[in-house]
């Protein structure tokens, strides 16, 4: 039986996910960078029996705030978040920039990161180099077609998923 997605606004499909739904069954902790209203993180939260630690500072990327994160300058995110996902009890909210975030865990501590921040190249890159010595099992993200060039440049051995979803195993 696959994952059931609840209405919540974002930019997944159905199959993606589904596919993170399967994959955080599998680990016993994940991190997600960028979460904006929770769709993926509800999928995380739901798969994984252990923490997910949200990371986030909801007020959308740089790159977006003319357009599908224009939101974010009327009103906090983070309520919305909350809302849709703060039921979950293994939910650990880290309202914070990624990198400052990566600070606060240990080399090989957690089992999957799922990176869908900023999709600026520099900010993809900086977010890999930060979250690849914490991950232990499984490096993933998603808006593959936007931020290859980014993969490429960094010589990741990395391989597409299901839709735009992109793994590397650290």
């Amino acid at each position: 039986m696959g994952y059931d997605a609840p209405d919540i606004q974002g930019w997944m499909s159905p199959n993606e996910l589904n596919w993170l739904y399967e994959r955080a069954k599998e680990m016993e902790s994940v991190v997600e960078i960028g979460c904006w209203k929770g769709k993926s993180t509800h999928a995380l939260l739901s798969g994984c029996p252990g923490p997910v630690f949200a990371v986030d500072h909801f007020q959308g990327n740089s790159d977006e705030l003319k357009g599908q994160h224009a939101e974010a300058t009327r009103h906090d995110i983070g309520e919305d978040f909350k809302r849709n996902v703060g039921h979950f009890p293994n939910l650990v909210l880290m309202r914070m920039a990624s990198i400052g975030a990566s600070k606060f865990f240990k080399d090989k501590s957690i089992n999957m990161v799922f990176i869908d921040g900023c999709h600026i190249k520099e900010e993809v890159k900086a977010d890999i180099q930060a979250w690849m010595p914490v991950c232990r099992r499984l490096l993933c993200g998603h808006d593959f077609s936007v931020i290859k060039e980014a993969l490429t440049d960094m010589n990741l051995n990395f391989k597409t998923e299901v839709g735009t979803i992109w793994s590397v195993v650290p």
